[in-house]
């Protein structure tokens, strides 16, 4: 029984060694598998990847902006101003659309028609905006030195046409629409003008300016009016003043001054008074009833009617010796002063009436051109309208024809400008493979498999250690002896040993 109990203790033992003996070759062929597959795949890598080569430059969009204004006399102006494309959102950037544009399809389609290649063979480039400036680097691979560098100058060639035709459209759209509205203004303005042309024709008024000048000259006319107005007053007070003094009329003395210069006038007069002062010697004489008196005095009534008939040739009126007596000059002591007076007298008298006339005349004038002034008013108003729409015509067709011709010089406000700092250089070393790369990750990932798979080994048996501490010693049992067939029991023990 004891030599049983041996027999079972030394058969576990040994069964648990081979069990852990056995792990470990496991782990030593996952280990060697393993760097096997990453040395290989460093080695293909290395001897099989074809070497490409990469190429970068770099571009930058000017951040200025430029104003231009044109100013026309008399119509208007135009301005137009290209502002700087970072100048009022912060968080749009053009350079993302020259970013989305540069690696369109159809800028490398047209970029690999310059190189004779197709789409699939130019891939497309790397850019990268960078922060803070307005700086975009690019970067483009290729199979060869040459083909990297020419791919790079293809593709910025491509870019910069792209940039154009954008421009250029985006003008044509501009300047059709221009285009449309300078046609419309063009008919505007000539409606304008035929209308004001039939205006000035069909009316008084030619310009505004009518107006002014109208307006100007009955000022001018009424104030010759209160200067005439204010000389005929004056004139009028001396000659009150003369005829109270004379104590006669102007219209007398007038008339007295006007036969007093008749010499026809003053041979009647004389034959008259002749024949009165021979008539008073012989009344003294002779009776009224004589022949010589009868004759006289027949003399004297034909002299009266021949200076009837002259007075009322000259002042309109019958000769009245009355007033020829108040009128007359006197004798030669007096008459130089009284005919002074006189000369004055009918002189205020003429100056008078001839102001008077004057003043009249000048009335009429301002009253006619007062009315003419009116109408004109009503029909300079609608000529001031016809004008001012001539002028909004001309403004604009104006201002659209320079707008016009300034659209054409800025064709940088949608896309603007760029600039090549520094151009795409000729690689002289291969950017992959990367052999020195490609052995230091195969190194690396040995050392974490190796390491790896020996953590795992030396778990296992710290495992196996502590399950066969933690296990109590097998006791021996008793083998059963069976009293029927003792020979067979024997015979099984010996052969289990």
């Amino acid at each position: 029984m004891n030599d049983a109990v041996k027999i079972f203790s030394h058969y576990n033992t040994k069964s648990g060694s081979v069990s852990r003996k056995r792990r470990w070759p496991i782990y030593l062929f996952l280990g060697i598998t393993s760097n096997l597959l990453v040395w290989g795949a460093a080695i293909a890598y290395i001897t099989l990847k074809a070497p490409t080569y990469t190429t970068k430059w770099s571009i930058t969009l000017p951040s200025t902006g430029s104003t231009s204004k044109v100013d026309l006399p008399g119509i208007g102006g135009a301005s137009s101003q290209t502002d700087s494309p970072y100048r009022y959102d912060s968080h749009h950037d053009p350079r993302e659309n020259y970013k989305y544009i540069a690696a369109s399809d159809q800028v490398r389609s047209r970029a690999a028609q310059l190189l004779n290649l197709d789409l699939k063979a130019f891939n497309k480039p790397q850019i990268e905006i960078i922060g803070n400036s307005t700086l975009m680097e690019f970067e483009i691979v290729g199979d060869t030195p040459q083909l990297t560098q020419q791919k790079a100058t293809a593709l910025h060639q491509a870019f910069l046409l792209q940039l154009e035709e954008l421009r250029q459209e985006e003008i044509s759209d501009q300047d059709r629409n221009l285009e449309m509205l300078l046609n419309q203004s063009q008919q505007n303005l000539q409606k304008a003008q035929a209308r004001l042309s039939e205006y000035q024709v069909t009316s008084n008024i030619i310009s505004s300016e009518q107006l002014v000048d109208l307006s100007k000259t009955i000022e001018a006319l009424r104030k010759q009016k209160a200067e005439v107005d204010a000389l005929n007053r004056q004139s009028n007070a001396r000659m009150v003043q003369i005829a109270q003094n004379l104590d006669l009329t102007p219209a007398e003395a007038n008339e007295a001054f006007a036969l007093q210069s008749d010499s026809l006038f003053q041979d009647y007069l004389l034959k008259y008074q002749t024949a009165r002062g021979e008539l008073m010697t012989l009344t003294s004489v002779y009776t009224s009833r004589h022949p010589v008196v009868l004759a006289k005095q027949q003399e004297i009534d034909q002299a009266e009617a021949e200076l009837n008939q002259r007075s009322q040739q000259i002042v309109g009126r019958p000769f009245d010796p009355e007033i020829w007596e108040q009128t007359n000059l006197g004798n030669a002591e007096n008459a130089s002063k009284r005919e002074l007076f006189f000369q004055e007298l009918i002189t205020f008298q003429t100056e008078n009436v001839g102001l008077e006339a004057q003043s009249q005349e000048l009335g009429q004038q301002i009253e006619r051109l007062e009315k003419r002034l009116k109408t004109l008013s009503i029909q300079g108003s609608k000529l001031e309208n016809l004008q001012r729409d001539v002028q909004i015509a001309e403004a604009v067709f104006s201002s659209t024809l320079t707008q016009l011709d300034m659209s054409k010089s800025n064709i940088f406000a949608s896309y603007p400008r760029i600039q090549m700092l520094t151009p795409p250089a000729l690689p002289e070393e291969p950017s992959s493979p990367k052999t020195l790369l490609a052995l230091l990750g195969a190194g690396m990932s040995s050392v974490f498999f190796t390491a790896g798979f020996l953590l795992l080994w030396m778990r296992d048996v710290k495992n196996q250690r502590r399950k066969q501490s933690a296990m109590p010693d097998p006791k021996p049992q008793p083998i059963p002896v069976n009293s029927a067939h003792p020979q067979h029991n024997s015979s099984t023990a010996v052969s289990k040993r």
